[in-house]
């Protein structure tokens, strides 16, 4: 049982990863269950951690290293004979187990327990009070007893059963204990520890009846020596019967069989084959009793095990998806920084195209210019993948029924996947509403089902399914555990996914496929969206067995609260005023020249303070376009502190972002265009 809990213990993430402050806390929780001390060592045999001593104490050497270096030499669990602690420096018991890396043995990990243990067991047999009981180690060293374990703790058993125990692993002898008493003494030793356990009974219990029935035998008078002798002939015959009996009755209660009924017609053999049945009775009674307590306890331990497993399991996996979610949160806020500045560049080059289109004659270098506006329109894509990933995009949640939605793409899904993959669904009656971007799901679904596809090159099935799912059915993923869900899966028959794929599967830019077959996009843009969204998704998956992808969403409670959107004009209505606000000189130019061209009077501000400077003396302005995201004031800042003087002044915002709650309002109620754009359309 100790040897168990020690493995489980071994077997901790904290102590693989070489956290011993984590793992020195993991020891002081487990010895509260028991034993009095739990100590590591090294290979060596220093002690690296004890919980006799506060953590980071320094600590000495281990005083007795024989049962430590037969753990790492026979890389199995080992329990020691008795020694001095060399902290508490008292005698103990330690079981020492093995801590494995990579298949070598790195730590010893052991538990000291006291002698007391061992003698509480013996106290639960109930044994007479004339009877002597105890435990010895290896060296026949006493380590419990059941009477003056003071006395004789750490001395050698007396040398009459010392010398027995070197030879069978069980036998029984006429002895004579450590205080001088004669007894017959029963032992057995473990085959697998080496330790003894052995009982002596009272010669004089056993002999006494004897003597006196002898006594009798031989005590007549002279007169009568033919009768007496006649008679003790007799008697002598009478009474070897029953000694015989007795001795045989004594030898099986050392092998722990039971005795029957021992009647020999003496008064006193015979009330001595009585207490030996008794005896025999007794002992298994008090077996018994101990083989059912050792099986409470194992089944205490076995639950206790089974405990600890599943917290340290769920420890690794919180751990795990901590890493994992902080991994993809920095990966996000650097994906979004670098679209934003893309989409910079982007509305630089593509407002330069369109401007430079109108200028160009000739076919080859309008052809020319088509092609770069179509990189353009392609880069603008990629980005938009990348802020759906960032979870950075503009997005227009509508309360939905996401089986409508599955119906009505599944032709367009089957057209995308090609006739060899054939699509399936099974979709729950009642569905909940969901509040989400009808088209940002549509092409998350639509993703999945291509990743899927690619994975299944000669074939297979794709199987759509929804349900319900309570928030306190304890099936949904720590991020949307408290709240009731609506579930998409997605399974395939595919290839399946290695544990080291399905680690990265959500990461931006990371594929399996051939150069130019794939962006790496596709489920990172899944995971952006649904999480943007307010859900979780899950990937399950592994080689040859196919994949799942979980999507969980929240259940809509209230219907979505649609903004206002600002409406445009592809040309000027009457001289309007436009104040045009960016840091970015390139992109201020190019809005500004675009709407110059449609007719448009157009001021420039590199700043929001160069913007409140150019209102506050008066400047016209119709309509303010900025930036959302500048050094100093932001975009969303400009706005309001120049509708202090100008309170109906219109702001349409332009950004390469698009997360809308970083800046601390509700901007549904306001336009918002997304870089790079086209003021025309």
């Amino acid at each position: 049982a100790i040897e168990a809990e020690l493995q489980v213990l071994a077997a901790s993430p904290s102590l693989q990863d070489g956290d011993f402050a984590a793992f020195d806390r993991q020891m002081r929780e487990a010895l509260k269950i028991r034993g009095t001390s739990i100590v590591l060592h090294d290979t060596k045999g220093q002690q690296l951690l004890s919980t006799n001593r506060p953590f980071g104490e320094p600590l000495p050497r281990a005083t007795n290293t024989e049962m430590h270096d037969r753990v790492v030499a026979t890389g199995q669990p080992q329990i020691s004979d008795l020694i001095l602690g060399a902290v508490l420096r008292r005698p103990i018991l330690v079981v020492g187990v093995p801590v494995f890396r990579d298949g070598q043995v790195v730590y010893v990990l052991a538990m000291g327990l006291g002698p007391e243990v061992l003698s509480s067991l013996l106290e639960e047999q109930n044994l007479s009070p004339d009877w002597t009981a105890g435990f010895f180690d290896r060296k026949g060293i006493i380590v419990a007893r059941n009477r003056d374990l003071d006395r004789f703790l750490g001395k050698p058993v007396s040398p009459g059963l010392l010398e027995a125990m070197r030879g069978p692993v069980e036998n029984w002898l006429p002895n004579i204990t450590s205080e001088g008493i004669p007894v017959y003494s029963t032992f057995r030793r473990s085959p697998l520890t080496g330790w003894t356990v052995a009982i002596g009974l009272p010669r004089e219990f056993v002999d006494a009846p004897v003597r006196r029935a002898r006594l009798l035998a031989f005590g007549g008078g002279g007169a009568v020596l033919a009768a007496s002798l006649l008679l003790g002939w007799w008697m002598a015959r009478g009474i070897r019967r029953p000694v015989e009996a007795l001795t045989d009755a004594t030898k099986a209660l050392g092998r722990g069989e039971p005795i029957g009924a021992l009647v020999g017609g003496v008064r006193e053999l015979d009330e001595v084959g009585n207490e030996l049945r008794n005896t025999a009775a007794t002992l298994a009674r008090n077996r018994e009793e101990l083989e059912s307590t050792v099986a409470e306890r194992t089944r205490e331990l076995a639950a206790t095990n089974k405990r600890l497993r599943a917290e340290i399991e769920a420890r690794e996996q919180a751990q795990s998806a901590l890493l994992q979610a902080q991994k993809m949160e920095a990966m996000g806020q650097l994906t979004g920084g670098v679209a934003h500045d893309f989409n910079n560049l982007l509305t630089a080059v593509s407002g330069s195209l369109a401007l430079l289109e109108p200028r160009v004659s000739d076919e080859k270098s309008l052809r020319l210019l088509h092609t770069a506006q179509r990189g353009a329109a392609q880069g603008a894509k990629l980005t938009e993948s990348l802020l759906a990933f960032a979870r950075q995009q503009r997005l227009n949640p509508i309360p939905a029924n996401l089986n409508s939605i599955i119906v009505e793409m599944t032709e367009i899904l089957r057209r995308s996947i090609g006739p060899t993959v054939e699509i399936r669904h099974a979709l729950a009656g009642e569905l909940w509403p969901v509040l989400i971007d009808t088209g940002q799901i549509e092409t998350a679904l639509l993703n999945v089902a291509l990743n899927a596809r690619d994975a299944m090159p000669g074939g297979g099935l794709i199987l759509i399914e929804t349900a319900n799912i309570r928030g306190a059915s304890g099936e949904l993923p720590e991020e949307v555990a408290d709240q009731d869900c609506v579930l998409v899966s997605v399974r395939d028959t595919g290839t399946g996914m290695s544990p080291e794929v399905l680690e990265r599967a959500f990461e931006p830019f990371f594929t399996t496929k051939e150069v130019g077959k794939g962006t790496g996009l596709g489920l990172s843009m899944v995971f952006g969206v649904i999480r943007q969204s307010g859900g979780a998704v899950r990937i399950r998956s592994r080689l040859r067995e196919g994949t799942t992808v979980l999507i969980y969403l929240p259940r809509a409670i209230e219907a979505a609260k649609s903004g206002a959107r600002l409406s445009r004009q592809a040309r000027a209505v009457g001289g309007a005023h436009i104040l045009v606000v960016d840091d970015d000189p390139d992109v201020r130019w190019i809005i500004a020249q675009d709407l110059q061209e449609m007719g448009y009077d157009v001021t420039e501000a590199d700043s929001g303070r160069a913007a409140l400077a150019i209102l506050e003396r008066g400047t016209p302005c119709d309509l303010m376009v900025a930036d959302l995201v500048m050094p100093g004031l932001s975009g969303l800042d400009t706005m309001r502190l120049a509708r202090r003087s100008r309170p109906d002044l219109k702001v349409l915002f332009a950004s390469g972002y698009a997360d809308l709650s970083r800046f601390g309002a509700d901007l549904n109620s306001h336009a918002l265009l997304k870089k790079p754009f086209k003021l025309e359309t």
